[in-house]
């Protein structure tokens, strides 16, 4: 696999992780591919967003400004600090009563001026005159250095600011959400993505029905924002959905609507957007609400309503870790509902057939990070876990199936966390899970069909993710796509 194929990926786990608000996995994926490229003035940008030390920050905003010294975000985000340490060191005292503001002020005017200060200075604060005359002894001998004083008080120090990169970053954090502690500046490479690479694709499924819709592209920017599209099952025949440029689809049959996580590239934010599949109109789901960074949008299939996660407005953008939390809108009323208030981070939130359940992500941060799989009940929002291997494995995107007795989901071992297989069980903790299509190569984002007969997933076991089908009964696998686009499934319908 080439070292172009390697960093693509690395990238787009690294930028997974950071909108999940695991940082610190987010942070080893970025720093291997400044490993491999250490011109990826991209990579820097994230590692930026994903900092955990002011000192941190600096550094890495100094190697995007050395590779492209027109960055206007890494430009102002290099102000903002500077600014903010002048202003302490403006503060702090290079002797007992001076400030460095005022030995600036006192460097132009001469030793003469310093000596007064301090003996007026000692005068005021009451000592006597033998420890006055003291004093006054060393005043005369900083007259030699008055010149290094004033030098002294203009160098540039260093100092652990909270200036937080909005503009960039992906993952702004929540208050409640306690400090992680200061990792070493070295790190334990993660394994590098071991593909097995198909020579021939696999044979294309027979007799499936219906339409998918995903998200399509070449990530050459490296975002994980591509375009969204519909897949034909019966035709073969891909067609993207209007102009639009995100992640995650998903369609309410019902009302013919297809909500996603948006990306805005003159902002490099990103929202949930609904669009009407009948008439082409689109139109901000969030907009005026109280949360940010909305993403990963679920419909209940028995209210109008919409369960997704993300950013209270009211977070302190410089706290240390990100945490997303679970909302949910009705699309009738435009009321919105806070499901989870605490320091967990939630991801890709899925309602059940009959909305009274929600699977999510939960993962917890601190010394050890874990990741489970939890489902929620809607109305009492008791919290019951499925999965119970903590730090173990890494959990992904569940989906249930149409008769709400099992979820599929994607599983990878933390020691490598770009080996994801597709796992399967019933929806109680009693269950034990079975894995699906292994293969030593990174299979994501499963989805049911209608029927429940199948499985579909994106798979990178050629070089480049594409779409697979896997039917339950013969545990057979077919290829529905075999292009240099990487294709991910995001919702099937009938």
């Amino acid at each position: 696999m080439s070292d172009e194929k390697i960093i693509q990926e690395l990238m787009r786990q690294g930028i997974e992780a950071a909108r999940e608000g695991r940082k610190a996995d987010a942070k080893q994926f970025f720093e291997q591919v400044v490993e491999l490229d250490d011109k990826n003035e991209k990579a820097w940008m994230w590692l930026v967003s994903v900092a955990e030390s002011e000192e941190e920050r600096r550094v890495y905003l100094g190697n995007v400004l050395f590779i492209n010294p027109n960055n206007e975000r890494a430009q102002k985000a290099m102000e903002q600090i500077e600014a903010k340490n002048k202003q302490i060191r403006d503060q702090q005292e290079i002797v007992p009563g001076i400030t460095r503001r005022m030995a600036l002020l006192i460097g132009g005017g001469g030793a003469a001026i310093i000596f007064l200060l301090l003996v007026v200075f000692l005068a005021i604060s009451g000592g006597r005159n033998a420890e006055v005359a003291s004093q006054t002894q060393v005043a005369l001998e900083l007259e030699s250095t008055s010149a290094a004083i004033a030098q002294l008080a203009t160098q540039v120090g260093v100092d652990a600011t909270n200036t937080q990169l909005a503009a960039v970053s992906p993952t702004p954090t929540s208050t409640n959400t306690p400090s992680r502690a200061t990792l070493p500046p070295t790190f334990t490479p993660l394994p590098s993505p071991t593909l097995l690479v198909t020579a021939t694709p696999l044979p294309l499924p027979i007799n499936l029905s219906g339409k998918l819709y995903g998200w399509s592209g070449r990530d050459v920017t490296q975002n994980s924002f591509l375009n969204i599209v519909q897949f034909d099952l019966a035709t073969g025949r891909t067609t993207a959905i209007g102009a639009l440029e995100g992640r995650n689809p998903v369609v309410n049959p019902q009302r013919q609507t297809l909500a996603y996580t948006r990306y805005f590239a003159a902002t490099f934010d990103f929202a949930l957007e609904e669009y009407n599949l009948g008439s082409g109109a689109s139109t901000l789901l969030t907009e005026g609400q109280q949360v940010l960074q909305t993403q990963m949008p679920s419909y209940c299939a028995t209210v109008n309503q919409v369960a997704f996660v993300g950013r209270p407005s009211s977070a302190d953008v410089s706290a240390t870790e990100v945490t997303y939390q679970i909302f949910v809108l009705n699309l009738d009323s435009r009321q919105l509902f806070r499901l989870t208030n605490d320091r967990s981070s939630y991801a890709y939130p899925v309602y059940s057939p009959d909305c009274t359940r929600l699977a999510v992500i939960k993962s917890e941060g601190g010394a050890n990070p874990t990741t489970d799989l939890v489902l929620i009940d809607t109305a009492s929002l008791a919290q019951t876990p499925l999965t119970t291997d903590a730090g173990n494995f890494i959990e992904s995107a569940a989906r249930w199936s149409p008769d709400g007795t099992q979820l599929v989901y994607s599983a990878a071992p933390a020691t490598d966390p770009a080996n994801a297989d597709i796992a399967i069980r019933r929806a109680d903790p009693s269950s034990t899970p079975l894995l699906l299509a292994r293969e030593p190569a990174n299979e994501v984002f499963p989805v049911f069909s209608p029927d429940g007969r199948y499985v579909a997933f994106a798979s990178n076991r050629s070089g480049y993710y594409d779409l697979y089908v896997l039917e339950l009964e013969s545990n057979t696998v077919s290829q529905l796509t075999a292009t240099e686009d990487d294709d991910y499934p995001g919702d099937w319908t009938p």
